[in-house]
């Protein structure tokens, strides 16, 4: 675990999230990811629907990232955390093998990402001709980032980092 964490940890904490959990916040990010790919897709080069294309790579990427940077120093390395993470973190990379600052500054994908989704998914439909579908998508992806909140509150709740974790929103 980084050092920064050793000393807060919560008394009261829960040691591991049930399956159920796990499986259904990381449901809820799947389905972001998804929707705002599928939102993504009028914008093409060629054909080819590179704007989603480039949204998978990121999305990959950052997660591949993350595991290593926030995970890797985490209480629930090796563990079941709120999202399951943390025993993927211990599968990929040695512990406390990543840089907490560089973990912070990935994190902000998911600060980031959501309203410049949204904004872009607006453009295209403003721009593009596209259908029903997409608003619809859009309102769906609209619903699933203001449901996130509040599960991720949850889980920060529990979890044994939430008074030390600079991403905690145990802490709003």
């Amino acid at each position: 675990m980084y050092e920064s964490y050793r000393e807060g940890i919560a008394e009261e904490r829960q040691e591991s999230f049930p399956l159920s959990w796990i499986a259904a916040e990381n449901l809820l990010h799947l389905s972001t990811w998804v929707a705002a790919g599928w939102l993504l897709l009028p914008i093409r080069l060629s054909g080819w629907p590179i704007a989603t294309m480039l949204w998978a790579a990121i999305v990959v990427l950052v997660q591949l990232l993350l595991k290593k940077h926030n995970c890797s120093g985490c209480y629930y390395y090796g563990k079941s955390c709120h999202l399951g993470w943390g025993r993927l973190s211990a599968w990929m990379c040695a512990q406390d093998s990543g840089n907490l600052k560089t973990g912070m500054r990935l994190s902000l994908f998911y600060v980031l990402s959501p309203p410049l989704i949204l904004i872009t998914a607006i453009v295209v439909g403003l721009v593009w001709t596209v259908g029903i579908t997409h608003w619809l998508i859009l309102g769906a992806y609209v619903a699933l980032n203001a449901v996130s909140f509040p599960v991720r509150k949850k889980g920060c709740r529990e979890c044994a980092m939430r008074k030390v974790c600079p991403g905690s929103a145990a802490k709003s």
